[in-house]
């Protein structure tokens, strides 16, 4: 089974409680979600790949397009992978993770590549993390 890690560090900590707090750095399909974090996996991981040095961080990049799991399902779920585990800051708890298919995911880059979008660039100066 593979680890699932949602709040490593501080950082992460800080991130999580960030979004909790500023439903405008959620898409804006996930603004009246119940759980903020649970519908923030993108800007989470993103804003935690580059507050960890991006490229340089020792993550990589994973998004998980539901409809590989399902033709039914749609929509995509990005976390980021270590080489012993999987880091998801989005999970409310491990336990969480433990249904989730992570080796149906494909590694790549975020939408805006390598550079953080706005959104994430909101988080961190918010939080005044450099990256």
């Amino acid at each position: 089974m593979t680890e699932v890690v949602v709040e490593p560090d501080d950082t992460a900590r800080r991130l999580r409680e960030y979004v909790r707090d500023n439903p405008d750095v959620r898409h804006e399909d996930y603004r009246d979600a119940e759980d903020p974090v649970r519908e923030s996996c993108y800007v989470l991981a993103e804003a935690y790949f580059h507050a960890l040095g991006g490229t340089d961080s020792g993550l990589d990049i994973y998004c998980l397009s539901w409809s590989d799991v399902d033709p039914d399902y749609e929509g995509t779920h990005w976390f980021l992978r270590d080489d012993d585990a999987v880091v998801d800051l989005s999970l409310p708890d491990p336990v969480a993770g433990e249904t989730v298919p992570w080796n149906a995911a494909t590694r790549r880059a975020f939408i805006t590549g390598y550079e953080p979008s706005n959104r994430c660039e909101r988080a961190l100066a918010a939080l005044d993390i450099d990256y």
